[in-house]
């Protein structure tokens, strides 16, 4: 056996735990972690939502340019979840298709172009719209107006020309 010294004999044995200092640093990165998560977390359907856009406005561009490129008439069907991307005995050759999960789909067809603020737009709500786009760079036209919640955004075509303009402003 080995001897024990007197002085370790009379001390108590060291208590475990952590000290204020080390409480107060792993304190200090939970806030900092739940900083950065936190206002991430309520944006989810918005980015969600813009993303869709872009993805609306890219496909709607290419049908447009398929068309000039190829030129054969393009059509594109953009509908809500509800209606889907299945061929009717309409549209027997869709060519193009986008399709968005819970957003609401409204369509005025009697807007000329694109970029008429000036006059007042009637949406008549939709579950899908199918647009066309011609070889010589004219479009069926319209403005569609989408919503998710409380976001909404339009998109315009212009029958002229045939240019797609996609904005979320708070005035269509």
């Amino acid at each position: 056996m080995t001897p024990i010294s007197r002085s370790r004999q009379n001390t108590p044995p060291a208590a475990g735990g952590f000290t204020l200092l080390e409480l107060l640093l792993v304190l200090g990165i939970i806030v900092l972690a739940a900083a950065l998560v936190v206002p991430n977390l309520g944006g989810l359907d918005a980015r969600s939502f813009t993303a869709q856009l872009r993805d609306l406005g890219a496909q709607l561009n290419y049908a447009r340019r398929n068309a000039v490129v190829s030129g054969q008439t393009a059509t594109i069907l953009v509908s809500s979840g509800e209606a889907g991307c299945n061929e009717t005995p309409e549209q027997p050759l869709l060519q193009h298709c986008w399709t968005a999960e819970g957003i609401s789909l409204a369509f005025d067809a009697d807007a000329a172009t694109a970029g008429s603020r000036s006059q007042r737009h009637y949406y008549e709500p939709t579950d899908s719209v199918s647009v066309r786009f011609y070889p010589e760079g004219g479009s069926s036209g319209g403005r569609l107006e989408l919503t998710l919640g409380d976001t909404q955004a339009w998109v315009g075509i212009d029958s002229f020309t045939g240019r797609v303009q996609v904005s979320n402003e708070d005035t269509p």
